[in-house]
């Protein structure tokens, strides 16, 4: 009999310590802790009410009640700890409070010596719904729309820890539009841990703008589930033509809890039902691990449309989007030969990178100089905005002078069809420069003409007739003067010859000096690429890379350099070229998204172009 009593003392020595742990549960008073996340909210959005009650458990747990609010419970967590010996186990439930009207709402003290809490109720709509829905695995609702923004049904990862959407004013974009666009990515508090980096874009069809590091950030409900949701602004453009799903991906650390090790009781013991409680089990080893994952926005189906050959402006420089143009001279009034502004304001919406304008060209009566061109965007995505062009110009003669109208061709995607802007002519007035300025130098010097001499009137002095002479009696084609006149008209016969053989070699070939130009400057573009390879820098890379191909371009089909677009190259080569076509975008789009090259992916950029360098010469 002695023998089995010691058997049973480690579970004799559990029970006495659960008996106490429920002894002193009993006699002290439970105390419950209230706290509200927000004093103030607007209609149509939901606070967040958290009860926590020490030495109870969550049955005993029930929310206010208090008229025009509604309490969903959200969340629930429990701790258990021994101090000293003495034990406490404390229970938190969170609840959802949304309001059904504006107003102020007090919610009363729940316990002895705990005060009353109060919420204010703003009019309006609110950034959050309290619709209810199925809030576990894939929890969906439809987003709220934003400045005509809109996107699919939200719908949460598996473990329902966060949600990503990206809201398009619409799904048909021309190559080198541009739109705003949203990008959201909602957290649920306690599960994410954090955010392990900014959002990106599937594929290489499209451009994104940098985000901030700083998003906005709200309150929302799906379902019956809090999140908080980070909201960027920024500008979305299509870099070339097809039907793309377009996704947007986030990084995330969240939190994942781990099964305990359960230490099962004998059925029929007493206090077995206690002791197999999962509360109880998760003081002997619960806990949570941290997982990376990647959440991501449905596809949205993207048509991207080619811009259309007919009707293209030949002054078009790829400008999608919708522009208005003006122009103005510094001064009214000036002297010939002092330098003017001339300034010319382009603005509107849309992709500030491809408006380019050659301002004034050459025009009788001034003299002009390579322009200069600043943008300044009206909001942070860059979407709206102003560019500035400035140009030095000289006039050359006085009077009144007239600068003609600058044009300016963009394509409008609203109206599907190119269109032309132009400014109004300005006129100046011009003084003659004054005396022994250097402009009135140079225009003497211009029309100085070297003085003749005066004619002589009268008659002709007399002269001596002597009558005909001779001084030799050699026959003519002995003569030395002769001889060397014949030769001389045959050497220069010959030399004529050589001239106009080299001549004609040099018409057949009228465009072997461009070529040989073109050779040292796609050196020289090619140089400063290696140069931009070495030093890890992709946006000179990628343009010293295109601007040698424009080169290339330009020379075969005699236009300007800067007017090979990827645009021009859509029309003349009916999109056979995607390699060439690609480097233009990445260039155009180095410049904002923040890539990074490895040696390897620079080495494998710098064959690639080389290699359409050479098969260029083809096209």
């Amino acid at each position: 009999m002695k023998t089995n009593l010691s058997r049973f003392r480690p579970l004799i020595a559990v029970l006495a310590a659960v008996v106490a742990l429920a002894a002193t549960a009993a006699t002290a008073a439970p105390a419950v802790t209230v706290q509200l996340d927000r004093a103030d909210i607007a209609l149509g959005d939901s606070a967040q009410l958290t009860l926590s009650v020490s030495g109870s458990s969550a049955d005993d747990i029930s929310p206010p009640v208090v008229p025009g609010l509604e309490f969903a419970a959200v969340g629930q967590s429990s701790q258990y700890q021994i101090i000293n010996g003495v034990s406490s186990s404390t229970t938190s439930i969170t609840y959802a409070v949304t309001p059904q009207h504006a107003g102020t709402f007090t919610i009363p003290a729940l316990s002895r010596g705990s005060q009353p809490l109060v919420l204010h109720v703003l009019p309006g709509n609110g950034g959050g719904s309290a619709a209810a829905g199925n809030s576990s695995g894939a929890s969906s609702l439809p987003p709220p729309a934003t400045s005509g923004l809109s996107a699919g049904e939200t719908h949460t990862t598996q473990d329902g820890a966060a949600f990503a959407r990206l809201l398009l004013p619409k799904h048909e974009l021309y190559v080198g539009e541009t739109v705003p666009v949203e990008i959201q990515v909602g957290l649920r508090p306690g599960l994410v841990a954090q955010l392990d980096g900014l959002p990106t874009l599937n594929g290489d069809s499209f451009t994104l703008n940098k985000l901030s590091d700083k998003p906005e950030q709200t309150q929302e409900m799906v379902g019956d589930t809090p999140y908080t949701v980070l909201t960027w602004h920024s500008v979305l453009a299509a870099v070339k033509p097809g039907e793309f799903p377009l996704i947007v991906e986030t990084p995330l650390t969240v939190q994942m809890r781990t099964a305990p090790h359960r230490a099962q009781m004998p059925e029929g013991m007493i206090g077995d039902s206690m002791l197999n409680d999962p509360f109880f089990q998760s003081f002997f080893g619960g806990g949570t691990t941290e997982k990376q994952i990647t959440v991501a926005s449905d596809p949205d189906a993207l048509t991207v449309l080619a811009l259309p050959a007919a009707g293209r402006p030949a002054g078009f420089s790829g400008a999608v989007g919708k522009f208005e143009v003006s122009s103005e001279l510094s001064a009214a009034r000036s002297d010939a030969g002092d330098p003017l502004t001339l300034r010319l304001k382009v603005t509107g919406t849309g992709d500030f990178d491809r408006v380019n304008s050659p301002m004034l060209g050459a025009v009788n009566g001034w003299k002009t100089y390579q322009p200069s061109a600043k943008f300044a965007p009206a909001e942070s995505a860059g979407y709206r905005g102003e560019k500035d062009f400035e140009q030095a110009v000289i006039p050359m003669q006085p009077g009144r002078q007239t600068v003609p109208a600058l044009a300016f061709s963009f394509f409008n995607p609203d109206t599907r069809r190119y269109e032309i802007e132009k400014t109004t002519p300005l006129s100046v007035e011009v003084a003659p420069a004054p005396a022994g300025s250097l402009a009135t130098t140079a225009a003497a010097a211009a029309s100085a003409t070297p003085a003749s001499e005066p004619p002589r009137d009268g008659l002709r002095p007399d002269r001596v007739e002597t009558g005909n002479t001779v001084a030799t009696l050699h026959p003519l084609y002995f003569q030395p003067w002769f001889v060397g006149t014949q030769s001389a008209l045959v050497l220069g016969f010959a030399g004529g010859l050589v001239c106009l053989r080299r001549r004609e070699r040099r018409a057949q070939d009228a465009d072997g000096a461009r070529r040989r130009e073109a050779s040292g400057a796609i050196g020289h573009c090619l140089a400063e690429m290696e140069a931009a390879s070495a030093a890890g820098d992709p946006l000179h890379f990628f343009q010293s890379g295109r601007a040698a191909l424009q080169q290339k371009l330009a020379t075969r089909w005699h236009v300007a350099p800067a007017s090979i677009t990827i645009a021009e190259i859509d029309a003349r080569l009916n999109g056979d070229s995607a390699e060439i076509r690609r480097i233009f975008a990445l260039a155009d789009q180095a410049a904002y998204s923040g890539q990074h090259l490895t040696t390897a992916d620079f080495q494998q950029w710098k064959e690639t172009i080389r290699d359409q360098l050479k098969d260029t010469e083809a096209l």
